[in-house]
């Protein structure tokens, strides 16, 4: 698209919004409509999202309705494409006003390139004996948050009605939320959950991605509450439908989300300083699923928990087939990108005599072939046991980690991972941890003077060990961290994994207090695991979701001499 072609689009649905619905009969004037019958258009778009995986289980999705960004509505799709659905559900904005105080519906179909997608009328009545808040209008051809998804709901579901509805700009949370129960009673596993939105609007790069940063982490989060202080239009163009969408996936599907696209009109356009972005995400209820959709369009790289690769675990890594099990299983999440861990310990060449019994050596036969099957790029030295044998220890650990082409992430210190950069803090004393140390949240301030291009992300060694949430000294370090740029923080030492990624109000940052353990010698009910997976995308916005794992020490001594079982 040339640049004046976008301005003269966005002056024109500018003086179509101030008519109003009745400016176009069929809908074909707005000029953001129009494009929805352009066969070559929607054509291309559905053929770039031919790499795509479709997955099982997506009951929701996000996607963009301005035709710019017509790739990114059919990756979604394409995504949602393997299920088989009774019905799908469709929030948009009411770019026209058609509506005031409530959501506006209608029982008349849409007519698309690929023929027409009918509505489920009786849907549509059932939900309207259910609240009084909607008005049903003869059509929303006019409306281009709808209008223009529809030629991929024929394409991808040529068969499955649709429900719309349109959410008025001035309705309130009392109502998103009245609308989100009505919808409960009416949506089923058979449903899918279409949320039509643009993101920031109008605004020059530099605050567009800032916007679009805070936005993620809120849908990060899962927390619809999230949604109330967000800006509109500066964020997105409906805070109604995202809060309906989150309360929806979380309460009634208890589904995960997973954004694998955000993008700006500048883009596409070339233009700047007056933007809208992009975003597409999928919720479904195994996150696991969703780290095989990887476009070459964002980078992505996990962070787990502690890893112990010797004592009470080195029968298993002794073992090829219990060895090899466990690998196996990380890399069915990971797809052999990038993993940074936690290294709980010391590597050395030669075993030592006359230590603890419950010493943290690994010996480097042993270790690093693991840690590399496992695509470890860098291990996390900053915490209570990397000097457990004084600095000469550490310093082998650091020597025999770069001689395996694995970065060692010291106390303070930053990396260059390519899709970000990382720095690790410990919070926790251990042997001769005092050089390698803080004890107060604002001591994290140092963070502030690190050299490192966005996006950062911070690795904590802190916390209270066998507890899942923060406290009050790790939230207000985290405060620190996000006032010094940092966009995520991952933590470790608890030995077990958080359930859910957090949010720090009026930030734009996302936590997660906990991985728990990934690959550790501990078999008790307390200890669990869960990797974290940070997606980088080309603004440098980043979206991070937690996946639940296995306790691997049980997992590998289960497959402990599967070969001479068989």
């Amino acid at each position: 698209m040339k640049i004046v072609s976008s301005v003269f689009l966005a002056i024109a649905v500018t003086a179509a919004m101030i008519a109003g619905p009745s400016a176009a009969s069929d809908g074909r004037e707005n000029p953001f409509v129009s494009g929805a019958f352009d066969k070559v258009k929607i054509g291309e778009a559905i053929a770039s999202a031919e790499g795509v995986a479709p997955l099982d289980g997506v009951t929701g999705l996000i996607v963009p309705h301005h035709l710019l960004a017509a790739d990114l509505m059919a990756r979604g799709f394409k995504a949602a494409s393997a299920g088989s659905y009774d019905r799908i559900v469709m929030l948009a904005p009411d770019h026209f006003h058609a509506v005031s105080g409530g959501f506006g519906t209608t029982r008349a179909g849409f007519e698309t390139i690929y023929g027409t997608v009918e509505t489920d009328a009786a849907a549509v009545e059932m939900l309207k004996a259910g609240s009084d808040l909607i008005k049903e209008r003869d059509t929303l051809a006019h409306e281009h948050g709808l209008v223009a998804l529809m030629p991929f709901v024929k394409h991808f579901f040529p068969a499955t009605p649709v429900v719309t509805l349109i959410s008025a700009v001035d309705t309130t949370p009392e109502q998103w939320r009245a609308l989100a129960d009505a919808l409960s009673r009416l949506v089923s596993d058979r449903t899918l959950v279409v949320l039509s939105a643009d993101f920031s609007h109008y605004l020059p790069m530099a605050q567009a991605v800032l916007r679009d940063q805070e936005s993620l982490s809120v849908i990060a989060a899962n927390d619809p509450g999230g949604v109330v202080p967000l800006i509109q239009p500066d964020h997105l163009d409906t805070k109604a439908g995202l809060y309906i969408q989150m309360r929806l996936q979380k309460d009634v599907f208890a589904s995960h989300p997973a954004v694998i696209a955000n993008r700006n009109s500048a883009d596409y356009a070339g233009v700047a300083d007056n933007t809208t972005s992009y975003v597409t995400a999928v919720y479904s209820r195994d996150p696991e699923a969703a780290a095989a959709i990887a476009p070459d369009d964002q980078s992505i790289v996990y962070f787990g928990g502690d890893v112990l690769l010797g004592r009470y675990l080195t029968p298993v890594l002794l073992d090829d087939d219990a060895r090899k099990a466990v690998v196996r299983r990380v890399l069915a999440v990971t797809h052999g990108r990038p993993l940074v861990v936690n290294l709980e310990g010391v590597i050395l060449d030669e075993p030592v005599s006359g230590l603890w019994d419950d010493a943290h050596l690994m010996l480097s036969d042993i270790a690093v072939p693991v840690l590399k099957d496992m695509g470890v790029v860098a291990a996390g030295l900053a915490n209570n046991h990397g000097r457990d044998l004084g600095l000469v220890g550490y310093d082998e650990t650091r020597r025999i980690l770069g001689e395996a082409g694995i970065m060692a992430i010291e106390h303070g210190s930053v990396i260059d991972a390519g899709a970000a950069r990382i720095t690790a803090l410990n919070y926790i004393a251990g042997r001769d941890s005092a050089p390698a140390l803080f004890r107060e949240p604002e001591e994290a301030t140092a963070v502030c003077n690190l050299d490192a291009a966005p996006p950062l992300i911070a690795f904590l060694h802190w916390g209270e060990e066998y507890t899942r949430e923060a406290g009050g000294k790790e939230r207000e370090t985290a405060r620190v961290l996000t006032d010094c740029g940092v966009q995520v923080i991952a933590g470790a030492h608890s030995h077990q994994a958080s359930a859910q990624v957090d949010g720090v109000p009026g930030r734009a940052v996302s936590t997660v207090y906990s991985l728990g353990n990934l690959l550790f010698d501990q078999s008790m009910d307390t200890a669990s695991g869960a990797l974290l997976e940070v997606r980088v995308f080309g603004r440098g916005t980043v979206f991070a979701r937690l996946i639940a794992m296995p306790n691997l020490f049980n997992y590998g001594n289960a497959h402990l001499g599967a070969a001479a079982t068989q």
